[in-house]
């Protein structure tokens, strides 16, 4: 059984306006800036997942963590002492983070990406990404404010790289658990997207830009998830979130054939959990 606050802890902002940008892609108005973002805590959601490395699939637990912060805008890193706009930006950050066993050795990889909390799309501000495992170590960095995409990699290939990559009006593969929680699932339709191909992997290559298209459904009846399909070519993704707001991702179904299922979510501060037997929070496991 999933734990949630009650729901007027999570009440959005009511507003009668909707934003809706010109490709017909609807986002619900103030989902950053909503009550829950800014308890304190820490949304964090365990996973049982399937990863296909070596073309075989792989199953492990995977951890999503959504929690608000403030970055120092000149320098893009979190501020130990916020001081408000303009100095500092108020940013959703998901972190993904999986432990994918493969054979004697287990890719470690985590992704963080951090989306403008005062935009209704949540258009994203930065992303980072780190991998390793017995072979080495890969890291890649966007920014924003560089609009350039930077990788290290223990491999040849890619190895060192830095290419021009700007996400204006785009949305990033790997955001999309976040990002879609922002859309004004009210309003089913299609529209149309730009996505940026996801960075999270052990040899991280520059990302090919794609159009893709969305399609949101609602269950017919009071009970079931909103469903997003996300058609890029002949690829299509599928990702549940709940109905309550803040719509939970509850499943996900990746073209490449891995996927997430919810197992649990809690909101804790997460950062003041690390005594002996606190690991208890994150049955099942997330990492072993």
């Amino acid at each position: 059984m999933f734990s949630f606050f009650l729901a007027a802890v999570l009440a959005v902002p009511v507003s009668p306006a909707r934003a809706e940008t010109g490709n017909g892609v609807a986002w619900r108005p103030g989902f950053g800036r909503a009550a829950v973002w800014n308890d304190g805590a820490a949304e964090v959601s365990v996973y049982e997942t399937v990863d296909v490395e070596y073309g075989i699939p792989r199953t492990s637990r995977g951890v999503l963590i959504v929690v608000a912060e403030d970055l120092d805008r000149a320098r893009l890193v979190k501020a130990d002492h916020p001081a408000g706009e303009p100095v500092t930006q108020r940013v959703l950050k998901l972190n993904h983070v999986r432990s994918i066993p493969t054979g004697v050795y287990t890719y470690q990889q985590m992704l963080s990406v951090f989306g403008a909390a005062g935009s209704d799309a949540l258009d994203p501000v930065k992303l980072t990404m780190t991998s390793h495992e017995w072979c080495g170590n890969s890291f890649a960095e966007w920014r924003r404010d560089r609009s350039r995409l930077e990788i290290r990699s223990y491999f040849e290939t890619p190895g060192d790289a830095e290419v021009p990559l700007s996400a204006d009006g785009a949305v990033f593969y790997d955001a999309l658990p976040l990002q879609l929680r922002a859309l004004d699932f009210e309003r089913p339709r299609s529209g149309k997207v730009r996505i940026i191909e996801s960075l999270f992997s052990s040899r991280p290559q520059p990302p090919r830009v794609e159009d893709a298209v969305l399609e949101i459904t609602r269950p017919s009846g009071s009970a079931g998830p909103y469903r997003v399909a996300v058609r890029r070519g002949d690829r299509t993704d599928t990702l549940d979130f709940e109905r309550q707001f803040p719509h939970q991702l509850t499943l996900w179904k990746r073209s490449d054939g891995g996927s997430m299922r919810l197992k649990k979510s809690e909101r804790f501060r997460y950062w003041e959990k690390n005594a002996p037997g606190d690991e208890r929070l994150l049955w099942p496991a997330a990492t072993r």
